[in-house]
């Protein structure tokens, strides 16, 4: 705390070394007896003597700074003096329209000291580092990519931007986890923290269709979190121990970072041990027999501060105004994880009260079936029709003339049973089998009408046998893709299989006359889509459905690429949301460990030949092992596989248990996704194509 006692002699004053908490300055409650020196009234060159060693107290340059009407020199290792803005009268502290926190930004300009972020000081200053220089990019609009004409506000950050980023990420997470790895004690949670939130916006810029202020939220914090976990790991692995070690004595070199201010002569003495950059408040009555150099004036920032008076578009502020240094960084964290990009598209449907119970013992009705080949060389196989007992029927000699004659289900295809076709990519032979296998005599939690939705089309629905239906429908979604893929980072809907084909057909505009059942079944799709469009700056979709002649013909490969990206995207959410159904739990990222990429949406191409997909049974058990360790959680009325305990176990696993394990994995996940959602699951398929190169900057 900034002193307001009576005036004090230096010794007194470095007595006090206060180990009470950083708070700020605060105005006296009564004036003392003697009014303090002004400002101008204190020489701080009376002692200067540019032979002398400096101390912790003394300066290389000294400033005066008012604060709440009271007057404080500031010493300091470094060459200058910046103002201090975030000390001063209590303030709102909110996002810019650069995406920034302006002076209140630990990135862009030194805070206060405060013990639980005390490596933020640790910041590497603009320019200091060029390993760091992606981190300090500022993105125009010549470089996003819009996608799709019709969603023409959504884009991506080009890919050539995006892998600088990446390649720091990469190297900045593999020494983490070294230090991990070559220490006895665990690390500070914060490391596994900052690193969860870094892969989660690397993820958006990757993959998510945005508009620009948000993709630039994204970017911004992304370099904001990348540049305080490098500031934490240079805190424990060097100046953690300088700090420790303080002696009088000669410093190292001042690093080039952002530093902190500090009223604490205890912590001024550490950062001046350690070679930190750090600014020593006093007030100047008890100047005495420091040693200054020189006096400068306060170094003002040499940013600009966009839109000082207005909040950014694209994000909320930080919720919060005062001067607390703990309390402001804890904000700008919350900032970030207050606009998640990932919704359970179910979760709508999972307000209703399910009470699944515990496992039950295995029985006869209950248990999945086993078989002794193994998963890639099994084949799916129809299933039997269910025997139901015959209903005792009225008889009625005299049917009604006015009843419409029934008419078949519009899809009678049984979809626990792959479909085939050349168009398809080539099935994953063990989900495929267990799928077939899933035993639907067990009733499911649930029959809500939201569980036998879907996220995306059903893979199946673009298996046309019709060509130029099917190439329409292929157009009309590579043109909506982006609206839909956003739409999953709002509330996300569901749609049904129908609704589904009238998106893929292009009916997308309302029709028909008002209160008419067509009409509100088209009304449907301007109201899912209406986020979307507004973000384009859109207000209804036009141009749908494209007439014939204007559809491009797709190749076979093509074909496969686009139904593959939607098997895979409705497999992995489909996958998240099983598991927090199944388990309780919100555990995002331990699902996303489970998907060769670690992601759930714009996944690349080359990723169909990995994790589930993979030829190799050893490069597939990695993903296997970790569903199996979240499927232990999981709560179903089918026993669990008992293979699936191996994992506690930590026994070694040989080809066979590999098998038998991926085999039992299958059929359980198929199994639990039926019993909470009363339907067929989309399965995961893979590419066996040679893909073609993009170049650089195509998405």
């Amino acid at each position: 705390m900034l002193p307001n006692s009576p005036r004090k002699s230096l010794t007194e004053w470095r007595r006090t070394r206060d180990s009470a908490p950083q708070t700020q300055p605060q105005p006296p409650a009564s004036r003392p007896p003697t009014e303090p020196p002004h400002r101008h009234t204190v020489d701080l060159l009376r002692n200067r003597d540019p032979n002398a060693a400096l101390g912790a107290f003394d300066g290389r340059v000294a400033a005066f700074a008012e604060i709440r009407g009271e007057h404080y020199f500031v010493t300091t290792n470094t060459d200058y003096v910046p103002a201090l803005p975030s000390l001063e009268t209590p303030h709102a502290v909110y996002l810019r329209s650069d995406m920034r926190y302006g002076t209140d930004d630990p990135t862009l300009w030194p805070q206060q000291w405060t013990e639980r972020y005390c490596h933020m000081p640790l910041i590497a200053k603009k320019g200091a580092r060029a390993d760091l220089a992606p981190m300090w990019w500022d993105p125009s609009p010549r470089d996003w990519v819009v996608g799709s004409a019709v969603t023409r506000g959504l884009g991506w950050l080009q890919p050539r931007r995006v892998s600088p980023l990446v390649d720091v990420v990469n190297k900045l997470v593999e020494r983490c986890t070294q230090l991990r790895t070559g220490s006895s004690e665990s690390l500070h949670p914060l490391f596994a923290e900052l690193i969860q939130h870094i892969l989660m916006w690397l993820e958006q810029l990757q993959s998510l269709p945005t508009t620009f202020p948000k993709m630039l939220f994204a970017l911004t914090s992304l370099q904001r979190e990348v540049l305080e976990l490098d500031a934490l790991y240079e805190y424990f692995t060097v100046y953690k121990d300088r700090m420790a070690k303080y002696a009088p004595g000669s410093a190292p070199s001042v690093a080039q970072c952002v530093g902190t201010f500090t009223t604490s002569p205890m912590v001024a003495q550490q950062l001046w041990a350690a070679g930190i950059p750090f600014w020593f408040l006093r007030p100047v009555h008890v100047f005495d027999a420091e040693n200054i150099l020189e006096v400068v004036p306060l170094l003002e920032p040499s940013f600009g501060l966009p839109d000082a008076d207005a909040h950014g578009v694209g994000a909320p502020p930080a919720l919060y105004s005062g001067n607390s240094t703990l309390a402001k960084i804890e904000a700008i964290h919350r900032a970030a994880l207050y606009t998640p990009w990932y919704h359970d598209p179910f979760e709508t449907g999972f307000d209703r009260d399910r009470s699944p119970s515990p496992p039950p013992i295995a029985s006869s009705s209950a248990v999945i079936p086993q078989s002794d080949r193994g998963p890639q060389q099994q084949r799916p196989h129809a299933r039997a029709p269910e025997q139901r007992p015959q209903q005792s029927q009225r008889y009625k000699p005299y049917p009604s003339k006015n009843k419409a004659p029934t008419r078949p289900p519009k899809d009678q295809r049984d979809k626990f049973v792959a479909l085939t076709a050349p168009e398809l990519p080539p099935p994953i032979l063990c989900m495929v089998d267990a799928l077939a296998q899933v035993d639907r005599a067990v009733a499911p939690y649930t029959r809500a009408a939201a569980d036998t939705r879907y996220v995306l089309p059903e893979p199946a629905l673009f298996a046309n046998n019709n060509l130029p239906r099917r190439h329409k429908w292929l157009h009309h979604w590579k043109l909506l893709r982006d609206a839909f893929l956003f739409m999953l980072t709002q509330r996300p809907h569901l749609l049904s299989p129908q609704q589904w084909r009238d998106v893929l057909e292009g009916r997308l505009t309302k029709r028909g006359l008002p209160n008419s059942r067509e009409y509100k079944r088209s009304q449907v799709f301007e109201d899912v889509l209406r986020p979307a469009l507004q973000a384009s700056g859109l207000d209804r979709i036009e141009g749908f459905p494209v007439p014939d002649q204007s559809v491009p013909q797709f190749t076979l490969n093509e074909t496969r690429e686009i139904i593959w990206e939607v098997a895979e995207i409705g497999f992995r959410f489909e996958f998240c949301a099983l598991d927090r159904r199944a388990s309780g739990k919100e555990r995002v990222s331990a699902v996303k460990d489970c998907f060769a990429g670690h992601m759930f949406v714009g996944i690349p191409l080359h990723l169909g030949k990995q994790g589930w997909a993979a030829t190799a049974l050893e490069e597939r058990h990695r993903y296997v092992a970790r569903t199996a360790r979240l499927m232990l959680d999981w709560i179903t009325k089918s026993p669990q596989p008992s293979i699936l305990q191996r994992i506690v176990d930590h026994r070694p696993w040989s080809s066979a248990h590999m098998q038998e394990l991926e085999t039992a994995v299958c059929r359980y996940y198929t199994q639990a996704f039926w019993e909470h959602f009363g339907r067929a699951a989309v399965l995961p398929m893979r590419l066996d194509h040679d893909l073609e190169e993009k170049e650089e900057g195509e998405l």
